[in-house]
């Protein structure tokens, strides 16, 4: 679990922008570097692990965040023609729901791709490919694509994810194995991933998993623990805990060691997220003072509003603004009602209404650290020398 991941490494990724960084600490306002983009917040499919089940699983239906809206076209549109214009190095494409949902998804990505430089990935359920005709789309267009399967069971997968027969087990495995086809034959850079989210209800299933793809031609497999966001939290009415450091020791250190040992070069894991679990269980590793990261990495949610972070989304209170009144770049460069927002969960709640390790988490930790060296020295100088070495083998830099 010790493994460095070379795509898995938001630290790292973080040192591969200091001129935005530099920019940032100087007062400015830089344009985000990785942009969170949710077209839809329904799903086909109703994972209970969800980060953002909050918004589309039917246990919270009736609840105050529960929203399964999808971006209005025109305002897709408007969006997309705004970010070109932008200083933008990446967008993930993600939910909220399902992205692939959206019957503008296509258009909207292939607008970008011929209008910018600005990289693209996506993260899927993968069962929607065919079915909306997006693999030409994902191979001209995207960096990477991670389809999430979490289950080396068929029957399995299709009783927790509450499946039909056009977005099953079967059918993504057949989609994740046209698309490889489609990159050999085109002779693509695409980067095909397909993700594992370690559960209390799939864990057994690790090994059937990697056996799975083991033999099928994808990049790599990415498994992370599951994070218990907040919103569940405070639905079953308990303290904020994640599953028990003995989980992760007893039960899952060697299951990943084995499928280490079976898939070889295609293992990823995100293994400083189970370091937090099992060395800080009480702080997570939270030791920052301010959420830095979210300040380059933002999320633009399907009902249209403008969040903190993507474990955010749905929550009005850290909405920086709504694309539905104003342009993502005038929203962007509010800088009052964006530091309003950031005093607000730094020095108030002080992350009291924060998931533990959310996506900012790991460039929160570096930012801080190249906060206090920026305010001994003034610069980051030193630090941009030596970063081209430490950062010469990480890929997709922009995807932080």
């Amino acid at each position: 679990m010790n493994k460095v991941s070379k795509i898995f490494n938001p630290q790292s990724k973080i040192l591969c922008h200091l001129n935005k960084v530099e920019n940032y600490f100087n007062n400015n306002n830089p344009d985000p570097i990785t942009i969170e983009i949710d077209p839809s917040n329904a799903c086909n499919h109703s994972c209970p692990f969800c980060i953002s089940g909050h918004l589309h699983l039917k246990e919270f239906k009736g609840g105050k965040h529960f929203n399964r809206t999808m971006l209005d076209p025109k305002i897709f549109k408007k969006l997309s023609r705004t970010l070109v214009k932008m200083n933008i190095n990446a967008i993930n494409w993600t939910g909220g729901g399902e992205p692939t949902l959206h019957p503008n998804l296509k258009e909207n990505i292939e607008y970008i791709s011929n209008n910018s430089n600005i990289e693209m990935g996506m993260f899927s359920n993968g069962s929607n490919l065919k079915r909306f005709k997006l693999f030409e789309t994902v191979i001209n267009c995207l960096s990477w694509i991670r389809v999430s399967l979490d289950f080396g069971n068929e029957n399995n997968y299709n009783s927790f994810r509450k499946t039909n027969k056009a977005n099953d087990f079967r059918t993504v495995l057949e989609n994740i194995k046209e698309l490889s086809e489609l990159k050999k034959k085109k002779q693509s850079k695409l980067t095909i991933g397909v993700g594992f989210v370690i559960t209390k209800d799939n864990y057994n299933e690790i090994d059937e998993f990697c056996e799975i793809f083991k033999n099928i031609d994808i990049d790599y497999c990415q498994f992370k623990p599951e994070i218990i966001q907040i919103e569940r939290i405070e639905k079953i009415n308990k303290q904020k805990e994640q599953h028990s450091k003995k989980f992760w020791i007893e039960e899952i250190e060697e299951k990943l060691s084995k499928a280490e040992r079976i898939l070889g070069n295609k293992f990823q894991s995100n293994s400083y997220k189970m370091e937090d679990l099992v060395f800080d269980p009480i702080k997570f590793g939270r030791n920052y003072k301010e959420c830095l990261g979210s300040q380059f990495q933002p999320c633009i949610g399907a009902d249209g509003k403008i969040y903190v972070c993507t474990n955010h989304r749905g929550h009005e209170e850290f909405a920086y603004g709504n694309l539905y009144e104003k342009n993502f770049d005038e929203i962007w460069n509010d800088i009052k009602k964006k530091n309003s927002i950031m005093y607000k969960i730094n020095y108030e709640q002080k992350f009291s209404k924060c998931t533990e390790l959310c996506k900012p988490h790991e460039s929160n930790k570096m930012l801080w650290k190249l906060k206090k060296e920026f305010y001994i020295s003034k610069n980051l100088n030193e630090i941009k020398s030596k970063a081209k070495h430490l950062t010469k083998d990480i890929e997709h830099e922009n995807f932080i």
